[in-house]
């Protein structure tokens, strides 16, 4: 398969040259394959939300180089980052980070702003990724009002509707039971088989055993330790 993410010998500081200096990332070099499900695993503190981070345009190396579908992305400008973050990511957030008092279907729709796309054409893709999630019933009600597990299924179709090709997800498993954790790794599945590239980052060992998984990375320090076949 060709690649579709390559990190080359990434470091990343913060508040460099100063006393409280953080090596977040050490010489971290990393190759992501289309349509691969992959897993950054290791303790708080091992550098795998940072690397997630520095994978989905969220930030930008200290040193080394990102590449996106072969195209070296870290130095773009903020702009550029912008576009690519809306074309190409799809995220799923430890905190959820849905508006809670504003309607499903809103925020949803939210990654689409500002774009060209028109709003008949938000409205059908958000009904087609709410009925495949099987909460189309809950479109026009607050977020405040659903349940865990629907405010993840809500995460997750926000996650999709700009029709991402990667789908990045940090500690997705964090809040959730363990039936919830199975609801979500099993929507993650189909997507993968649909062709989506998956990148997690997670402690959870259910997470990195779950038949989804291709690949793990083992992460402490900021350096790659390992990896494996779960």
């Amino acid at each position: 398969m060709p690649l579709i993410i390559k990190t080359e010998h990434v470091s990343k500081y913060y508040n460099r040259h100063k006393p409280d200096e953080v090596r977040a990332l050490d010489d971290v070099s990393l190759t992501i394959a289309q349509g691969e499900a992959l897993v950054l695993n290791g303790a708080s503190g091992s550098g795998k939300t940072t690397l997630l981070s520095l994978i989905g345009c969220m930030a930008r190396p200290t040193s080394g180089s990102v590449s996106i579908q072969d195209k070296e992305v870290s130095k773009l400008p903020e702009r550029f980052l912008t576009d690519i973050r809306r074309q190409t990511f799809g995220f799923i957030f430890q905190q959820l980070n849905l508006i809670r008092n504003i309607s499903v279907m809103e925020n949803i729709q939210l990654p689409l702003y500002p774009s060209a796309i028109p709003m008949r054409e938000m409205n059908r893709r958000a009904i087609e990724i709410l009925t495949r999630l099987n909460i189309l019933n809950k479109a026009r009600m607050k977020v405040s009002a659903l349940s865990g597990g629907e405010q993840q299924r809500v995460a997750i179709a926000r996650a999709l509707i700009n029709q991402p090709q990667i789908i990045i997800a940090d500690e997705p498993t964090a809040h959730l039971d363990s039936s919830l954790a199975a609801e979500l790794l099993e929507i993650l599945s189909e997507l993968n088989r649909g062709g989506k590239t998956v990148v997690i980052a997670t402690h959870d060992p259910y997470v990195s055993r779950h038949r989804l998984i291709d690949r793990i990375i083992r992460m402490r320090d900021g350096r790659i330790i390992g990896g494996s076949e779960p």
